[in-house]
């Protein structure tokens, strides 16, 4: 069987008509998906960092305003007030402002105004920039002023020592933040959806290619199967091919048996039919007699009951391999049932001068049909005194399978089936060349392989050295399919 291949298509389809596509649809989602996902993350991580910021602004000002507080209380005003100017002349200082107890600026660049004690939030007046000088903050597009965070303190002889920091430096941690989470999460964005796409791509390519086997089938190219990338580790679409090729396989091996069975039943019944007309047309012949005419429809009668039976044996084959049996399964005693076939066929055995053996246990359960695997064991015993000579041994055995199951087997030890020749005799209307002058249609084995296989049994048959043995093993009643 061959696997059909597409030729290659492109990754990136850009017509309009593609935007209704699987891919076009699958690419919308994901960017849908993955914006929200980004844009969720980012909310969370602003969130997260910009509480830290502000808390950190303030620690940092209550430490400062502590080591400020302890300078301006070891030395006089002038000397505290030059110390503290110039810790905060430093790269990382505060901005800073001293007053004294009647309210003027002693020190400090920190805008003027009166501050409430503790933690307040400063607005200073816009001061227009100089022209070569560029402004991006929220605040100059705004056209205001800085925000500074202040913390103020009303020392012990009055003076209010008051320390801010320019909030600018926050707003630009976060802007930097902003335009990083953007401009990364674009990138990712296309990578992502690059890579989704491409991946996407090759998966519906690779069910393409079984829609497209399914349509090469349908326009009666039965030797197509879909291809499969790893047999021992198969992905789901792999798991699909497969299962796609084991129905076409199957539709395959029903057809072909169709025309099989068409072939041999023009072939086997030709010959019925043959005989059938002679007879009719010899007595019609012959001078009016209603012995010969009587000899003639009794023959006749014969030959209709052979065409009728084959027939019979077809339909019941064709059902059970539909699968169209209606009886439920029950728990039975295989043994039981081949000790009743046997003493069935003992009489008939003798008559042919064959030995008839049996052996089995006490009890060996399956789940199946009692009047289908009656029906199976009397075949296989048929097949046997059928195509052995007298004198031949026919030997009936049940025996329990380790698994929970049991093992049907009849062997003989007659002339036996080559090797080539034991996986044929199951076929319809197959017969060996020393069978054709034997009575019968072919189609005894071919009723106990489809009985098997609605009771989910293995059959086989192999050399009983000397003779054929066939077996059937039935699965544990536990694993019957049913």
């Amino acid at each position: 069987m061959r696997a059909i291949c597409l030729p290659r298509t492109r990754r990136f389809p850009i017509r309009v008509a593609h935007l209704r596509s699987t891919r076009a649809r699958v690419a919308a989602a994901l960017v849908v998906l993955f914006v929200l996902a980004f844009g969720c993350s980012g909310l969370a991580t602003w969130a997260a960092l910009s509480q830290p910021v502000d808390e950190s602004i303030e620690t940092r000002l209550r430490r400062e305003m502590t080591l400020a507080r302890h300078i301006y209380a070891a030395h006089p005003m002038a000397e505290a007030a030059r110390l503290i100017q110039v810790r905060e002349e430093r790269p990382a200082g505060f901005e800073f402002r001293l007053t004294d107890p009647a309210g003027r600026t002693v020190v400090g660049d920190l805008p003027g105004g009166p501050l409430d004690p503790d933690l307040s939030t400063v607005q200073t007046p816009q001061t227009k920039s100089p022209q070569n000088i560029t402004d991006d903050s929220d605040e100059a597009d705004e056209d205001v002023g800085r925000r500074i965070r202040v913390l103020a303190e009303t020392l012990p002889d009055g003076a209010q020592l008051a320390l801010g920091e320019d909030l600018g430096r926050s707003r630009e941690l976060k802007s930097l933040f902003l335009r990083t989470f953007v401009l990364t999460s674009g990138a990712a964005l296309m990578i992502a959806l690059a890579a989704a796409l491409s991946y996407v791509s090759l998966l519906l390519g690779r069910i393409e290619q079984i829609a497209r086997t399914a349509d090469a089938v349908s326009g009666r190219d039965l030797g197509v199967r879909a291809p499969v990338r790893n047999h021992e580790r198969a992905d789901d679409i792999d798991r699909l091919a497969l299962s796609v090729n084991r129905m076409l396989d199957r539709i395959a091996g029903l057809l072909a048996s169709v025309r099989q069975v068409s072939d041999d039943v023009a072939h086997d019944l030709r010959t019925p039919l043959a005989h059938l007309k002679q007879r009719v047309e010899t007595a019609l012949a012959g001078p009016p007699s209603a012995d010969l005419y009587r000899v003639a429809l009794e023959g006749a009668s014969e030959k209709i009951d052979e065409v009728l039976a084959t027939f019979e044996a077809l339909l019941s084959i064709a059902e059970m391999e539909a699968g169209s049996a209606e009886a439920r399964p029950n728990l039975l005693n295989l043994a039981a049932i081949a000790a009743d076939v046997v003493e069935a066929y003992r009489p008939s055995a003798e008559d042919s001068g064959h030995r008839l053996e049996f052996e089995a246990p006490a009890s060996a359960t399956v789940m199946g049909q009692r009047p289908l695997i009656t029906q199976m064991i009397a075949n296989l015993l048929a097949n046997a005194l059928i195509h052995t000579p007298a004198g031949a041994s026919v030997l009936v055995k049940v025996a329990r399978a380790e698994a929970g199951g049991a093992r049907l087997s009849v062997s003989d030890d007659g002339p036996g089936v080559a090797a080539e020749e034991r996986e044929l005799i199951f076929r319809r209307f197959y017969r060996l060349d020393r069978s054709r002058t034997t009575p019968g249609s072919g189609l005894g084995l071919s009723l106990v392989s489809a009985i098997a296989s609605i009771h989910g049994a293995k059959i086989e048959a192999a050399d009983a050295a000397p003779g054929l043995r066939i077996a059937v093993d039935f699965p544990s009643p536990n694993e019957h399919p049913n």
